[in-house]
């Protein structure tokens, strides 16, 4: 088994305290517009542009054998908890929700359907490469893909909600560009320069989130500056933590990192289990960011019970988290 990156879990802690953070906002109505403009720019960005990279450098499909393997694999890990939450949250009601959870992504855990059809495309593209010989097997494949994605939404489908597809395949995409081709990175790009630009990004971004609505999305244009917002703010996240050495602090989120599949499932369950009166608290009051905490706080406790709990039973771990193994064995979203 390949050593495990800490810095690439390490942005995985990250990501998931981001949106650990921002459920606690979102679930009790107390969004800052800045801040959460912050959040959300950055979150599930991190997320593909990690999943991107890990399928760019990770080993290639060769045989057919081993692309029905590996989908396999994928199949288990994010489709199990996608279908299996679905069926516990809405037990009385299986029928309707899954006809409404497939046209509409996000009202269920969109991210682990989406993260599959990415790894679907590229998985079937490195198939498509091995089987002609050529890279250009790969891209045909692959933007084909794309193409079809982006005439869905355009022709209004609303199936598997193209519209998540088109909006996080750029993230995915570039990173994974990046992981097939690391050598080119660094010849266009030296580690100067790619640094000088990260962080010179960040601050543009924060500029951007401070005088733009970077959540509401109001056209193509719109979400074009979105996502450049958000390729600025996780490039200069990504740098950030290339350049932490280590320490305490970088270990523990390293080790949150890996369960950031675990704690995405069950987490935003609990992010008003402290305000069950629906109470609305003003973020930035002295009562809103001291109920802020103590909600994250509780929210964090009681999601790693939780895990702990499941963890112990293998058929709740294999159903709820798509784990045969203890999760610290594998890879995580």
């Amino acid at each position: 088994m390949k050593a495990r990156n800490d810095s690439l879990d390490c942005l995985k802690g990250i990501a998931i305290l981001l949106v650990m953070f921002g459920h606690v906002q979102v679930h009790n109505q107390m969004t800052d517009p800045w801040l959460y403009d912050v959040i959300k720019s950055l979150q599930m960005p991190l997320f593909f542009l990690i999943s991107g990279y890990l399928a760019g450098s990770g080993t290639r499909i060769q045989t057919l054998e081993q692309y029905k393997e590996q989908m396999k694999k994928r199949a288990t890990a994010y489709l199990f908890p996608f279908f299996s939450w679905l069926v516990v949250q809405h037990i009385t009601c299986v029928p309707y929700a899954l006809r409404v959870t497939l046209f509409q992504l996000d009202s269920g855990l969109w991210f682990l359907m989406v993260l599959f059809l990415f790894t679907w495309m590229a998985y079937t593209a490195q198939l498509v490469q091995a089987k002609t010989g050529h890279t250009w097997g790969f891209w045909l494949m692959f933007l084909g893909s794309s193409a079809l994605v982006l005439l869905a939404y355009a022709a209004g489908v609303t199936f598997l909600s193209p519209f998540l597809l088109v909006t996080y395949l750029p993230y995915y995409t570039a990173a994974y560009f990046c992981g097939m081709y690391p050598e080119l990175l660094r010849k266009w790009f030296p580690y100067g320069f790619r640094r000088a630009v990260a962080y010179a990004g960040g601050i543009l971004f924060l500029a951007m989130a401070a005088v733009l609505d970077l959540v509401t999305v109001t056209g193509v244009l719109m979400l074009g500056v979105q996502t450049l917002a958000s390729f600025l703010g996780c490039l200069a996240v990504i740098q950030m933590v290339l350049d932490w050495k280590g320490g305490r602090v970088k270990a523990w989120l390293a080790r949150l990192g890996q369960y950031t599949l675990e704690i995405y499932v069950l987490h935003y369950q609990f992010a008003t289990v402290l305000n069950r009166s629906g109470i609305v608290y003003a973020f930035w009051s002295p009562a809103g960011l001291l109920y802020s905490a103590a909600a994250f706080a509780a929210m964090s406790l009681i999601t790693a019970f939780a895990i702990w709990i499941i963890n112990q039973i293998p058929w709740f771990r294999l159903l709820l988290f798509g784990k045969r193994q203890d999760r610290r064995k594998k890879d995580c979203l």
